[in-house]
Parts: C-alpha cells; sequence; structure tokens
C-alpha cells in the first residue's frame, strides 16, 4: 500500500452497474457486488470487462456522523464507452474530468475502510489538495479480478484540486 499517491488527470468517463445507498454500511456494498457479479455480463459496451469500479458518490444524501459509517450512494460498475442500454435496474453514471489522487493498496478488502481513513484523516488534511467539490467522489478500480480477499489489488482514486 502507497501512502504517497501520485496525481493524475483522468478524462471524463461512463460507468454502468448496480447502486446501493450505505444506509447499512458495508453490508449495503456487499449486497451491490453480489448482484453486480451475477448481473455484469447484461452490461453492454464494455470497455473492459476485467477492470471493476466501486464508485462513491458523495455529492448527494451524504451523511457522516462520528463513529459510524458514513452514508453515501455507491456502485459497483464496469467502464463503457457509450449510455445505451442500461440494463433494469442499474444505474448510469458520467464522470467529469479530474484530477486525482491514485493510492495503491494491496491487501484484505476488510482493511480498506481503514486505509481511507487513513486517506481523508491523515493525508488529505496536509496534502495541499482538497475534495474537488465539483465531482465529491472517489472510486476504487480494480485492475485485476478480485480471486483472494485477503490479497486483492486496489487503486483508490481521489477526486481532487489544489487548495
Amino acid at each position: 500500500m502507497n501512502t504517497h499517491p501520485e496525481v493524475r488527470t483522468r478524462s471524463a468517463f461512463k460507468l454502468i452497474g448496480v447502486e446501493r445507498y450505505t444506509s447499512n454500511g458495508i453490508a449495503s456494498i456487499q449486497e451491490a457486488w453480489a448482484e453486480f457479479t451475477r448481473r455484469a455480463t447484461e452490461i453492454p459496451h464494455q470497455t473492459n470487462p476485467n477492470v471493476c469500479y466501486g464508485f462513491e458518490d458523495y455529492s448527494r444524501d451524504f451523511i457522516m456522523e462520528p463513529d459510524a459509517f458514513p452514508k453515501y450512494y455507491y456502485i459497483s460498475s464496469v467502464e463503457v464507452d457509450r449510455m445505451e442500454d442500461i440494463p433494469e435496474g442499474m444505474v448510469g453514471k458520467e464522470v467529469s474530468e479530474s484530477d486525482y489522487a491514485v493510492f495503491t493498496y494491496r491487501g484484505s478488502l476488510a482493511g480498506l475502510p481503514k486505509f481511507f481513513q487513513f486517506i481523508y484523516g491523515d493525508w488529505l488534511p496536509t496534502s495541499g489538495y482538497k475534495m474537488n467539490p465539483t465531482l465529491a467522489c472517489d472510486f476504487e478500480r480494480y485492475p485485476e479480478p478480485v480471486k483472494d480477499m485477503e490479497n486483492a489489488l486496489v487503486e483508490i482514486w481521489v477526486a481532487v484540486v489544489k487548495n
């Protein structure tokens, strides 16, 4: 896991997948992935079906309370080249171009919440960056299929702008 991200510009992209509001914490995210895994082959126009995304949308209905899992919309998804023929029960998300702080994490998926706490609690406040307020998002990019929940490779992309 790297604690010093690379800042990269990523052009606009499109995702289609299964969305859940995290009212039940991690269980909501697991539910989204379970349905996505069952239905991923229904998604047309995929750019690379082996690369998946977990998109956190903090731009609507975001709730952060002390000592509680934050509430936000989460999309288990794949990138597509066009937003046509979205399967019933799924959503499409168009993401504008932005700079991103990109962290690489290798380890247990159960450790991701703690790594996110490091990013937002330790790194971001001292980085010279803040979350991009026009996007208010981050996402995990899984560059390879997750076969081992204890040794997953995950890129964490946080949309940022200079302070």
